[in-house]
């Protein structure tokens, strides 16, 4: 016990001396910034530098910054930083269970709806990257809607070689129209829509002169800039991609694009399951 006695005697001494400000910014899930402005994410007894995109994306709310003293900074342990991370990104967390950025998590029913939704690939281009994530991390980060179950529903729905046949093999399309009235009839059926490219969407644009419209699917990410893949642009049934820069190189009669369809927000409960690796609930479409 004599070597004992010192050690926790010292340990006593730390804890009464810990700060309540140290002891509020040890609270797991709590967003701190230094006095330079560099943000961390608390989770694991230790603190995360990141970037503002990555927690939007992982639906950790910047408004709730606290700003903390440099000693207040120090005396909490530094962790490795958070990886960069986006909106429309794929995550996997204990389970292998993949999961989409979407301003937090949403989940993947099953296979099947991940490979309907393009994620897993299609003749030459490449299946959509999942960054794993470790369990503190995806412990502390909250659950959002599930997506809805999808289908491929095959090419029966449209003419070969046209840019909506293109799209309705890549990933799974329940409406009809021609391209440039994807976008509403999207929307009427419950997708969620915006003026923001993600891997997975897809584009939709308008031809000039009132032609039909176009469409395309959202390849890659990168910033402001995008890579589609597209057909019936330098001939019926001709494949090929192309990049755009929504500032610098935006697509010509931009309408939007189409995401995905999303079950009901999850409940306490089922977040709890979740996290533990348990399924999510999935009930009517509405869009986030």
């Amino acid at each position: 016990m004599g070597i004992l006695f010192p050690f926790l005697a010292l340990s006593l001494i730390v804890a009464l001396c810990a700060t309540p400000a140290t002891a509020e910014a040890r609270r797991s899930n709590s967003l701190i910034s230094a006095p330079d402005g560099t943000l961390f994410l608390l989770y694991g007894d230790a603190r995360h530098a990141s970037d503002p995109a990555t927690l939007a994306a992982l639906g950790i709310d910047e408004q709730n910054t606290r700003v903390v003293s440099q000693r207040t900074l120090e005396a909490l342990p530094l962790g490795l930083p958070l990886p960069t991370l986006r909106n429309g990104d794929l995550v996997a967390g204990p389970d292998a269970r993949p999961y989409l950025l979407l301003h937090g998590l949403h989940a993947i029913p099953e296979e099947e709806t991940f490979h309907a939704d393009g994620w897993g690939g299609y003749r030459a281009f490449a299946a959509t990257p999942v960054a794993l994530l470790d369990d503190d991390l995806f412990g502390v980060l909250p659950r959002r809607a599930p997506l809805a179950d999808a289908r491929r529903t095959g090419p029966g729905l449209f003419e070969w070689g046209n840019c909506t046949w293109w799209v309705a093999q890549r990933r799974a399309v329940t409406w009809l129209g021609n391209g440039g009235e994807w976008y509403a009839n999207a929307l009427a059926q419950g997708y969620a829509v915006g003026d923001r490219p993600l891997p997975g969407a897809i584009l939709v644009r308008g031809s000039a002169g009132g032609g039909l419209g176009h469409v395309a699917y959202v390849e890659t990410v990168d910033s402001t800039s995008f890579t589609v893949s597209e057909m019936n642009v330098q001939g019926l049934g001709v494949l090929g991609a192309r990049t755009y820069d929504l500032v610098g190189n935006p697509p010509p009669g931009l309408i939007g694009f189409i995401y995905w369809r999303f079950g009901e927000e999850p409940s306490a409960t089922a977040i709890e399951d979740d996290a533990r690796g348990g399924g999510s609930q999935l009930g009517p479409n509405v869009i986030p």
